[in-house]
């Protein structure tokens, strides 16, 4: 008999809008459907404005348990309303894990969990509220409340090295013993499948095979920092030559870009071409990509560029450090990596960067190629499900509280993973 069959596993995210978090529900909601675990999905609704990663889920053939009141902005009746819910949700469903994705859903989900007395609580922090996004004074409460939830939590999963030190050295929300670093898993296929330019792209901007194609990729929001990509093309498309740079997202900023993109004298050079789904032949006829952000988890866009064998500029924020292939050379202020190259939040140093790529088409290529060796194993959605499945056997074994069921599965699993084990003996 198939105990997994038995095991509910439930993934509570706010919303699926464009970007990583989404992406990793959705494939894991999959992932561990296929096996065999009954496998949930709850999420609330994209807002207007937003762009919308539920053709993934639909595709994936994941259908979300939908809770209309859970949503990103803050509000004490909506979210009270959302907190009963999961837990109604949890006392029927009875999952034996509560993973949460995004700060929301993962303060809501694990108090719901906490009150529903779920046996193994587990939160990822794709990247955090503490930088960025909010006031000194706001930034110092959510602190406050992560602290307290991590100490009710049985792991804390970091997707990169950088952002585990971030959580336990500088912020200090868990102690080290708690904090799992597990780095994302994306589906690769039709990005690994890339071979030359796709020409679709192209030719619906009207460039030309010897345009040189800079695109940005991502969700258009503040902490995204399109503004800094815009300020770097604006250094670059007076200087003549063939040029085009071109945004593909859509959120809150949209309107703005649209309009600084019009009235800076770009004069067609720079296109905001809105969110399009078939993200391979988006990739395949770029010859950069550019991450400029003001904070970062783990960029699914500099994946995705790698996993297409295309080089990339970024900001060195975050964790994006954790992906650089090789012993960086200086050279000014650019740090050049294999894979790509990592610059200071300055339009004019990314700039530099995108002139120097663009004009070294062999040193593109060569870091197209180790990119695309660097994500094709360490990134792949298997071996995060595997990752998982590994975490979550071992946080049930130090479990006493868990359903016979659940017992009667482990019993048959040697599968362990050393980090947050002890951990899970001192949640509550």
């Amino acid at each position: 008999m198939n105990f997994r069959s038995n095991i509910t596993i439930a993934r509570v995210i706010a919303r699926l809008n464009i970007g990583g978090p989404a992406i990793q529900a959705i494939l894991m909601t999959e992932a561990f459907r296929q096996k065999g675990y009954r496998s949930l999905l709850l999420t609330g609704e994209v807002a207007s404005g937003e762009g919308s990663m539920e053709y993934l889920a639909r595709e994936r053939e994941v259908e979300p348990i939908k809770i209309t009141s859970m949503s990103r902005r803050i509000s004490s009746y909506h979210d009270l309303t959302t907190f009963w819910k999961l837990v109604r949700i949890f006392y029927r469903e009875k999952p034996v894990v509560v993973h949460t994705h995004t700060a929301k859903a993962g303060a809501l989900g694990r108090l719901a969990a906490i009150c529903s007395g779920v046996p193994i609580r587990v939160h990822t922090f794709h990247g955090h509220v503490f930088r960025g996004y909010f006031s000194p004074f706001v930034s110092r409460i959510f602190l406050k409340v992560e602290r307290f939830l991590a100490r009710h939590t049985d792991c804390i999963v970091a997707i990169s090295e950088s952002q585990k030190r971030e959580l336990v050295e500088l912020y200090k929300i868990a102690p080290v013993e708690k904090v799992s670093v597990i780095p994302l898993g994306i589906d690769f296929d039709s990005f690994l499948k890339v071979r030359g330019c796709d020409g679709a792209l192209r030719s619906s901007l009207g460039c030309s095979a010897e345009t040189s194609l800079v695109g940005w990729v991502g969700r258009l929001t503040p902490i995204k920092d399109p503004d800094l990509f815009l300020a770097s093309a604006r250094c670059l498309v007076h200087d003549g030559g063939s040029l085009r740079f071109v945004l593909f997202g859509d959120g809150e900023l949209r309107p703005a870009c649209e309009t600084q993109a019009a009235e800076a004298g770009f004069g067609g050079t720079v296109h905001i071409a809105g969110w399009r789904q078939k993200l391979d032949r988006v990739y395949a006829d770029l010859d950069i990509v550019v991450s400029s952000s003001i904070n970062e988890g783990t960029p699914v866009s500099l994946l995705e560029a790698m996993a297409s064998a295309r080089s990339f500029v970024s900001t060195d924020v975050g964790g994006v450090r954790d992906l650089m292939v090789g012993r960086a050379k200086q050279r000014g202020e650019l740090q050049i990596f294999e894979n790509g190259i990592l610059v200071p939040r300055d339009a004019k140093v990314l700039a530099h960067a995108i002139t120097y790529l663009i004009e070294n088409p062999r040193i593109r290529w060569a870091m197209g190629q180790a990119g695309r060796s660097f994500v094709r194993t360490r990134f792949s959605s298997q071996r995060l499900a595997d990752d998982l499945e590994a975490l979550y056997l071992s946080l049930a074994r130090s479990k006493r509280n868990l359903p016979v069921q659940a017992q009667r599965m482990l019993s048959g699993n040697s599968v362990d993973l050393p980090e947050c084990t002890t951990a899970g003996k001192g949640a509550s």
